[in-house]
């Protein structure tokens, strides 16, 4: 018997309270042995510096993809949907395909069930406190945006409670912001516009705003709470750690699941349940207002960790962007991103694509987002980097993965991302997790990264022939051999295929007296200099060694073999046939170069810089050597006076 299936549905899922409320859910619903597909997608949020209207589209066509019919319960955090008309659409699919019970948490709508927070009346009593209890009389207040569901809620709460004490609102006391971390500036700017001294105290709508206006305030000299008191709203793990510690109030995201399922159970059992519930928020009281002391980690091995694994996210960051930036086709980019997939946090990932041979797939129209047929291109483990599971199996796109790939005792949690450039859906990735598993914030990256370099691959299918382009884009113009991008592929290829029982060697080559001949004989005499090595050099080599021209007159030489006299032999074979054409060129200067080899001990990048350093030291010394050797034969030529 088929497990049953939650649809959990929300934008920007590492943020702190999706990514609770979503753990809390998968709880649950284990302990009800249901499987659980979060759809998700990155919003506005992750574009604090200018919306880009056709990416908003392309993510937020994410709610196109489920059949709605197949779930047993639907659980949604509309407030999350920050792009324009998500909200508006994803209803509109509900109400046409869910038999179901629909449960909006934290904002919803009159004919489904809604479980929300009394916002109005959070940030009243925040207000108050501030009035009341401190004895404040200028307050500011920065509001999320006026369009967001929540934020009228929240700002009624701060306009009543200073109404209720009698005090006035005036032009620069409300502040619109975005709730992110980016208006900090510009909200004290606007408080602080026509007057000299700053407000007592600053609530916020939400946490990110509230760490937003302590920062700038810092920067400024203002102190945090001795002249400045500031609030949040939503309780985030970050507040509790900044310094000064976040005065805030929450409704736990741990009670959203519980009420949520609360009226899935009772509508199960047959028992009346009331279609809107609203839940209480908690107050923590903290350093900021002054009423609390300062959260202080005592487990020093904890911040550590955090602050490695920061570390390491930024790192990967930017080395997943630069991978994908060398792909080419759709397979070396589907090899990046299961080399890369264990950053990620998940134990499992599948990379669906649509289906081209549908008419559908290169339309962009919203209603033709997804092509009806998917195929499962490869199967991704977190614990193997190297070898991803290839499928290319097609399956109904209603059943988001095949069969197969359900086939569990345990019940499942699906997380569902899609993969999209623009307003151009290419697929979705499905990630599996673990038991307290949960996606980290490189994901935005990892998917975003993915879906360029498709795209890309996709752009020069259409417009160019891909071998020819590769090509280009990996080799020296004038010479014909790999430029350094060229070299680094094929080297990383190489040490990825080579047997163990093969030597490698690494040679530096440098052309002599480049310099004198352009200056002397013009640049075209340069250049048949340097074609003239480059020919030379592919004569020298075996099957499956390669050179690279850098620059100028610097080359690099990879030798394989299973010889260890091989670096010898290259070097005599090379100085003869150099020597050679040199003699047959009839030019009036003497072809040389000089070459340093050295031996690669191990295939890791540390090892083969140092012997690319070590290749270049000997080279460097054979030149002087050369130079020397031509000094002293001028010398020799010299008449005696």
């Amino acid at each position: 018997m088929a497990r049953a299936r939650i649809g959990l549905f929300m934008s920007e899922i590492t943020q702190d309270f999706q990514s609770a409320c979503g753990k809390a859910i998968v709880d649950l619903a284990s302990i009800r042995d249901m499987d659980v597909f979060i759809y998700a997608s990155y919003g506005s949020y992750s574009s604090p510096y200018g919306r880009n209207l056709l990416a908003e589209i392309g993510k937020k066509n994410i709610i196109r993809l489920p059949d709605y019919s197949t779930f047993d319960a639907i659980i949604v955090l509309p407030s999350t949907f920050d792009i324009n008309g998500m909200e508006r659409e994803f209803f509109e699919l509900i109400r046409a395909q869910a038999t179901c019970p629909v449960i909006c948490l934290q904002t919803g709508h009159s004919d489904f069930y809604t479980l929300t927070s009394d916002n109005q009346d959070a940030i009243y009593r925040m207000t108050r406190h501030f009035i009341k209890d401190h004895q404040f009389t200028d307050i500011c207040y920065m509001s999320g945006p006026y369009k967001h569901k929540d934020s009228p809620e929240r700002l009624r709460g701060f306009v009543e409670a200073m109404r209720d004490s009698g005090l006035s609102i005036d032009t620069n006391t409300i502040y619109e912001g975005n709730y992110w971390r980016n208006r900090g500036a510009k909200a004290i700017d606007f408080f602080m516009d026509g007057r000299r001294e700053y407000p007592q105290a600053i609530v916020c709508a939400n946490d990110y705003m509230a760490l937003s206006v302590i920062e700038e305030l810092k920067k400024r000299g203002v102190r945090v709470p001795e002249d400045v008191c500031v609030s949040g709203f939503d309780d985030i793990r970050e507040g509790q750690d900044s310094f000064p510690s976040l005065t805030t109030v929450t409704v736990h995201p741990e009670s959203f699941a519980d009420a949520a399922f609360k009226i899935i159970d009772d509508i199960k059992e047959g028992k009346q349940t009331s279609r809107y519930v609203t839940l209480s928020g908690d107050f923590h009281f903290r350093a900021s207002c002054g009423c609390g002391k300062q959260c202080v980690s005592s487990n020093i091995t904890e911040i550590n960790a955090l602050l490695n694994d920061t570390e390491f996210r930024l790192r990967e960051t930017g080395r997943i962007t630069a991978d994908y930036q060398n792909t080419y086709d759709i397979d070396s980019s589907l090899s990046v991103a299961n080399y890369y997939f264990n950053t990620l946090g998940c134990d499992i990932g599948y990379v669906c694509f649509c289906d081209e041979s549908d008419p559908k797939f290169f339309s962009t129209d919203d209603d033709s987002a997804f092509t009806d047929d998917m195929m499962l291109l490869q199967i991704m483990h977190a614990n193997n980097q190297r070898q991803a599971t290839p499928v290319n199996e097609k399956f109904p796109r209603k059943e988001i993965l095949p069969h197969f790939c359900f086939d569990t005792e345990d019940p499942g949690t699906y997380i569902i991302l899609p993969i999209n450039y623009k307003n151009m859906e290419y697929g979705y990735l499905v990630l599996k997790p673990n038991h307290n598993q949960w996606l980290n914030s490189i994901t935005n990256t990892y998917i975003s990264a993915l879906s360029s370099a498709i795209e890309n691959c996709y752009y020069q299918k259409k417009f160019s022939r891909i071998n020819e382009i590769t090509k280009l884009s990996q080799t020296d113009e004038l010479t014909g051999l790999y430029n350094r991008r060229g070299f680094e592929n094929a080297l990383q290829e190489t040490l990825k295929n080579a047997a163990d029982s093969m030597i490698i060697h690494i040679a530096s080559v440098d052309m002599d007296n480049l310099k004198e001949i352009n200056d002397t004989y013009g640049h075209g005499d340069g250049d048949f200099a340097l074609s003239e090595i480059s020919r030379v050099l592919r004569e020298t080599l075996d099957e499956g060694e390669f050179c690279a021209r850098f620059g100028g007159d610097e080359f690099s030489v990879v030798l394989v073999s299973s010889r260890p006299s091989r670096a010898k032999e290259f070097e005599n074979q090379f100085n003869y046939l150099l020597k050679k054409a040199s003699d047959r060129s009839g030019k009036p200067y003497i072809l040389h170069a000089s070459l340093g080899i050295a031996l690669l001990c191990a295939r890791n990048t540390s090892d083969v810089l140092d012997a690319m350093q070590e290749a270049d030291e000997k080279m460097y010394a054979q030149k002087r050597a050369y130079k020397n050797s031509i000094s002293s034969s001028d010398q020799d030529d010299t008449p005696s006076k």
